[in-house]
């Protein structure tokens, strides 16, 4: 199911899936090690990484991530689970779980301490070790699991090759709310990505993580969708008519009258262009900020659907082309969109929830650019029977 719904909102698999029993050697060879470094001991059949041994050593310091829950008592038995109900000679409280022997009924491996299983926090450290090495460069997770989780997957890690940052940057992202309430299945306050999928189009449900930040919480409230869906809204008829007026310039070949039209208002344009693109950059620079991007995205289409009303004849379709290309390349680098062709304009294979007979729906950009050919041209005569002082 789980990777029916990755597929199902359009996420790319990840390139390699590890599974703890496949790991089991690695395991036991990575613990021993942290054992011959001194920052490990067994006991009872089970092996603790020594906390006391390992912080403050040699330039190590345990908690890196969240200092301030060093010895917090009720996260490290949280953090713990299971391992926890039952009391091991271990010489400090502080001290976690690299290898558990198993108790009646549970998997069990062989190994230099008896049959037993690994710790919750070594395997992690262990399958992203043997697959990308003893130094990574980008770590991800619920903000739930810096303390202990993550913590602890560092201080074994780097007692283990006796390095000092194993990792260079976590990313901890926020827990997903339902009306204010942590998401969960014990509250019966949940939403399944199946039913989510009956209500919205994957691209509205998508729109709605883009435009939070990445690292809050993120509030799933019914009440705030048509925001959501009136967003979507807004870059749908600016891609149908950029769309529909770029055609029409293509189909006419209109000759130049000797006059120039790229004017005042297209080198407004174009300046706030390149502070949009300015300005797009430096928030996704400001620690991925999609939602201050989509902001900025929203107010050149915004500016541009401004100059659109000055009429067909009196617009340049280089500098509209010029925005619209950015935009699209933009939405669909955030996954809005389906990347099948660079130069064409708007968000590209529809993103919409398939139909109960498996088939999807038709892309709303294709079905509005008729549409969107007709009104503009209808608009344009209007004005330019206003501007004649015609009747109506």
């Amino acid at each position: 199911d789980f990777f029916e719904d990755l597929d199902s909102l359009q996420v790319r698999r990840p390139n390699i899936i590890t599974r703890v029993s496949e790991f089991v050697p690695e395991i036991i060879t990575f613990v021993q090690r942290i054992i011959d470094n001194g920052y490990a001991y067994e006991s009872e059949g089970s092996v603790f990484f020594d906390v006391d041994a390992f912080d403050g050593k040699d330039g190590h310091f345990y908690a890196k991530l969240k200092p301030t829950a060093k010895g917090n008592q009720a996260l490290l038995v949280e953090g713990e689970g299971v391992l926890n109900e039952v009391k091991f000679n271990k010489r400090n409280d502080n001290d976690f779980a690299l290898w558990k022997k198993s108790k009646a009924g549970e998997p069990e491996w062989p190994s230099p301490w008896g049959l037993g299983r690994p710790g919750w926090h070594i395997e992690c450290s262990v399958m992203a070790s043997e697959i990308l090495g003893e130094h990574i460069d980008l770590h991800t997770g619920g903000i739930d699991l810096t303390f202990p989780h993550h913590d602890n997957e560092v201080a074994q890690s780097e007692a283990c090759f006796n390095n000092h940052q194993w990792i260079n940057y976590f990313m901890h992202s926020g827990h997903l709310l339902t009306e204010g309430r942590k998401m969960s299945k014990s509250l019966k306050n949940f939403i399944s990505i199946k039913d989510a999928l009956k209500l919205y189009s994957v691209r509205q449900l998508r729109l709605l993580f883009v435009l939070s930040p990445w690292s809050d919480p993120l509030d799933f409230k019914m009440q705030a969708m048509p925001d959501i869906i009136k967003i979507e809204s807004t870059f749908d008829n600016f891609f149908a008519n950029t769309s529909a007026l770029l055609r029409d310039y293509r189909e006419h070949q209109y000759e130049s009258d000797g006059k120039r039209r790229f004017l005042a208002p297209e080198l407004e344009l174009l300046d706030e262009l390149k502070e949009t693109k300015a300005q797009v950059h430096a928030a996704l620079m400001d620690s991925f900020n999609t939602a201050k991007a989509m902001r900025e995205l929203r107010n050149i289409v915004n500016r541009t659907n401004v100059y659109l009303k000055r009429g067909r004849a009196n617009i340049d379709p280089q500098i509209l082309e010029m925005v619209a290309l950015y935009v699209t390349k933009i939405v669909r680098a955030f996954g809005l969109g389906n990347d099948s062709s660079s130069s064409a304009i708007g968000w590209g294979a529809s993103l919409n929830s398939t139909t109960a007979d498996g088939e999807h729906p038709a892309d709303r950009e294709s079905v509005l650019r008729p549409v969107a050919s007709v009104l503009s041209d209808f608009r344009d005569a209007v004005r330019e029977l206003a501007l004649s002082g015609g009747d109506k």
